[in-house]
Protein backbone atom coordinates (compact mmCIF):
# COMPACT_ATOMS: atom_id res chain seq x y z
CA UNK A 1 0.00 0.00 0.00
CA UNK A 2 3.05 2.52 1.15
CA UNK A 3 4.73 1.64 -2.29
CA UNK A 4 1.26 2.30 -4.42
CA UNK A 5 1.09 5.85 -2.91
CA UNK A 6 4.44 6.61 -3.19
CA UNK A 7 3.70 5.53 -6.69
CA UNK A 8 0.98 8.06 -7.21
CA UNK A 9 1.99 10.81 -5.39
CA UNK A 10 5.48 10.74 -7.99
CA UNK A 11 3.17 10.82 -10.47
CA UNK A 12 0.81 13.54 -9.17
CA UNK A 13 4.58 15.78 -8.78
CA UNK A 14 5.46 15.36 -12.07
CA UNK A 15 1.93 16.80 -13.32
CA UNK A 16 2.16 19.41 -10.67
CA UNK A 17 5.75 20.40 -11.68
CA UNK A 18 4.38 20.85 -15.11
CA UNK A 19 1.31 22.92 -14.45
CA UNK A 20 3.83 25.13 -12.09
CA UNK A 21 5.60 25.63 -14.97
CA UNK A 22 2.73 27.23 -16.82
CA UNK A 23 1.52 29.63 -14.11
CA UNK A 24 4.97 30.55 -13.52
CA UNK A 25 5.45 31.98 -16.87
CA UNK A 26 1.83 33.14 -17.43
CA UNK A 27 1.54 34.70 -13.70
CA UNK A 28 2.35 38.10 -13.66
CA UNK A 29 1.52 39.48 -10.16
CA UNK A 30 2.51 37.34 -7.61
CA UNK A 31 2.21 39.10 -4.71
CA UNK A 32 -1.33 40.94 -3.52
CA UNK A 33 -0.86 43.18 -0.52
CA UNK A 34 -3.91 43.72 -0.28
CA UNK A 35 -4.41 39.64 0.33
CA UNK A 36 -1.68 39.98 2.90
CA UNK A 37 -2.65 42.69 4.99
CA UNK A 38 -5.95 40.75 5.42
CA UNK A 39 -4.52 37.72 6.32
CA UNK A 40 -2.20 39.74 8.64
CA UNK A 41 -5.93 41.03 10.61
CA UNK A 42 -7.09 37.33 10.51
CA UNK A 43 -3.91 35.74 12.32
CA UNK A 44 -2.88 38.56 14.87
CA UNK A 45 0.50 39.05 12.88
CA UNK A 46 1.23 41.90 14.60
CA UNK A 47 1.37 39.41 17.69
CA UNK A 48 4.10 37.56 16.25
CA UNK A 49 7.98 38.40 16.02
CA UNK A 50 9.63 35.37 14.36
CA UNK A 51 8.19 34.33 10.86
CA UNK A 52 9.80 31.79 7.93
CA UNK A 53 9.99 32.30 4.37
CA UNK A 54 12.01 30.46 2.30
CA UNK A 55 13.82 31.48 -1.13
CA UNK A 56 11.97 30.26 -4.45
CA UNK A 57 13.67 28.31 -6.70
CA UNK A 58 13.04 27.36 -10.18
CA UNK A 59 9.30 27.83 -10.75
CA UNK A 60 8.15 28.24 -7.43
CA UNK A 61 5.86 31.65 -6.28
CA UNK A 62 8.24 34.12 -5.98
CA UNK A 63 9.23 35.25 -2.37
CA UNK A 64 10.99 38.37 -2.86
CA UNK A 65 7.99 40.83 -2.17
CA UNK A 66 6.99 38.54 0.58
CA UNK A 67 10.54 38.38 2.47
CA UNK A 68 10.53 42.56 1.86
CA UNK A 69 6.80 42.16 3.28
CA UNK A 70 7.87 40.46 6.57
CA UNK A 71 10.99 42.42 6.55
CA UNK A 72 8.89 46.01 6.86
CA UNK A 73 6.76 44.87 9.55
CA UNK A 74 9.97 44.63 11.65
CA UNK A 75 9.64 41.04 12.01
CA UNK A 76 12.83 38.51 12.20
CA UNK A 77 12.49 36.42 8.97
CA UNK A 78 14.25 33.41 8.96
CA UNK A 79 15.17 30.70 6.38
CA UNK A 80 15.01 27.03 6.25
CA UNK A 81 18.12 25.20 6.29
CA UNK A 82 18.66 21.91 5.30
CA UNK A 83 21.13 20.11 8.06
CA UNK A 84 21.11 16.71 7.89
CA UNK A 85 18.74 14.67 4.88
CA UNK A 86 16.13 13.08 6.31
CA UNK A 87 16.09 15.33 9.70
CA UNK A 88 13.95 18.58 10.40
CA UNK A 89 14.54 21.58 8.92
CA UNK A 90 16.18 24.49 10.94
CA UNK A 91 15.52 27.96 10.41
CA UNK A 92 18.32 30.68 10.37
CA UNK A 93 17.90 34.08 10.32
CA UNK A 94 18.11 36.06 6.95
CA UNK A 95 19.85 39.33 7.24
CA UNK A 96 20.45 40.23 4.06
CA UNK A 97 21.16 39.09 0.36
CA UNK A 98 24.78 38.87 0.59
CA UNK A 99 25.00 36.74 3.88
CA UNK A 100 23.53 33.56 2.16
CA UNK A 101 25.40 30.76 1.00
CA UNK A 102 24.68 27.66 -1.40
CA UNK A 103 23.37 24.80 0.78
CA UNK A 104 21.44 21.56 0.09
CA UNK A 105 20.68 21.10 -3.61
CA UNK A 106 22.05 24.13 -4.68
CA UNK A 107 19.57 26.17 -2.81
CA UNK A 108 20.67 29.58 -1.35
CA UNK A 109 20.36 29.64 2.72
CA UNK A 110 21.99 32.05 5.61
CA UNK A 111 25.61 31.19 6.76
CA UNK A 112 26.01 28.41 9.45
CA UNK A 113 27.00 31.62 11.83
CA UNK A 114 23.08 33.21 11.27
CA UNK A 115 21.00 32.51 14.34
CA UNK A 116 18.83 29.70 14.87
CA UNK A 117 15.22 30.80 15.38
CA UNK A 118 12.04 29.14 15.82
CA UNK A 119 9.47 30.30 13.62
CA UNK A 120 5.59 31.06 15.01
CA UNK A 121 4.83 31.93 11.27
CA UNK A 122 5.90 29.56 8.72
CA UNK A 123 5.25 30.48 5.06
CA UNK A 124 5.80 26.91 3.16
CA UNK A 125 6.13 25.78 -0.80
CA UNK A 126 3.82 23.86 -2.32
CA UNK A 127 3.91 21.87 -5.93
CA UNK A 128 -0.41 21.37 -4.62
CA UNK A 129 -2.35 22.01 -1.94
CA UNK A 130 -6.00 20.97 -1.96
CA UNK A 131 -9.72 21.46 -0.02
CA UNK A 132 -8.26 20.45 2.96
CA UNK A 133 -5.19 21.94 3.27
CA UNK A 134 -2.98 19.16 2.58
CA UNK A 135 -0.07 20.46 0.70
CA UNK A 136 2.15 18.23 -2.20
CA UNK A 137 5.62 19.03 -1.79
CA UNK A 138 8.77 17.98 -3.26
CA UNK A 139 8.85 14.16 -1.19
CA UNK A 140 11.45 15.02 0.86
CA UNK A 141 9.12 14.88 3.95
CA UNK A 142 10.88 17.70 5.44
CA UNK A 143 8.54 20.69 6.09
CA UNK A 144 5.99 17.13 7.29
CA UNK A 145 9.03 16.21 10.31
CA UNK A 146 9.36 19.94 11.25
CA UNK A 147 5.81 20.74 11.95
CA UNK A 148 5.13 17.16 13.38
CA UNK A 149 8.44 18.18 15.49
CA UNK A 150 6.86 22.05 16.11
CA UNK A 151 3.77 20.05 17.43
CA UNK A 152 5.60 17.74 19.72
CA UNK A 153 7.31 20.98 21.69
CA UNK A 154 4.21 22.27 22.04
CA UNK A 155 5.34 25.56 19.55
CA UNK A 156 1.73 27.98 18.63
CA UNK A 157 3.01 28.49 15.16
CA UNK A 158 0.88 28.89 12.02
CA UNK A 159 1.61 27.25 8.47
CA UNK A 160 1.16 28.87 5.57
CA UNK A 161 1.30 27.61 2.18
CA UNK A 162 2.47 30.06 -0.53
CA UNK A 163 1.48 29.09 -4.00
CA UNK A 164 -0.54 30.19 -7.19
CA UNK A 165 -4.28 29.78 -7.00
CA UNK A 166 -4.15 27.65 -9.97
CA UNK A 167 -1.81 24.82 -8.29
CA UNK A 168 -5.22 24.15 -6.15
CA UNK A 169 -6.66 20.62 -6.68
CA UNK A 170 -9.65 18.52 -5.06
CA UNK A 171 -7.36 16.28 -3.22
CA UNK A 172 -3.96 15.61 -2.32
CA UNK A 173 -2.33 11.81 -2.08
CA UNK A 174 -1.77 11.40 1.40
CA UNK A 175 -0.46 9.07 4.08
CA UNK A 176 -0.52 9.45 8.55
CA UNK A 177 2.98 11.62 8.10
CA UNK A 178 1.48 14.82 5.96
CA UNK A 179 0.59 17.16 8.22
CA UNK A 180 -2.14 19.66 7.22
CA UNK A 181 -1.81 23.71 6.98
CA UNK A 182 -3.63 26.01 8.39
CA UNK A 183 -3.86 28.82 5.44
CA UNK A 184 -2.57 29.24 1.98
CA UNK A 185 -2.29 32.19 0.14
CA UNK A 186 -2.16 32.81 -3.21
CA UNK A 187 -2.16 35.94 -5.70
CA UNK A 188 -5.90 35.52 -5.72
CA UNK A 189 -7.26 34.18 -2.55
CA UNK A 190 -6.85 33.24 1.10
CA UNK A 191 -7.54 29.97 2.11
CA UNK A 192 -8.45 28.48 6.07
CA UNK A 193 -8.79 25.36 7.09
Amino acid sequence: MRNNLLDIKSEFRKKQFLLRKKLFSSTTQVFNKNLFEKLCKVINFESKKVVSSFMSIKTEINTNKLNNFILKKNKKLCLPVVIKKNKNLVFRQFTNDQDMVEGFMKIKEPKLTNKILIPEILFIPCLAFDDFGYRLGYGGGYYDRTLNNLKKINQNFLSIGYAFDGQKVPHVPTDKFDIKLDYVITEKNIYSF
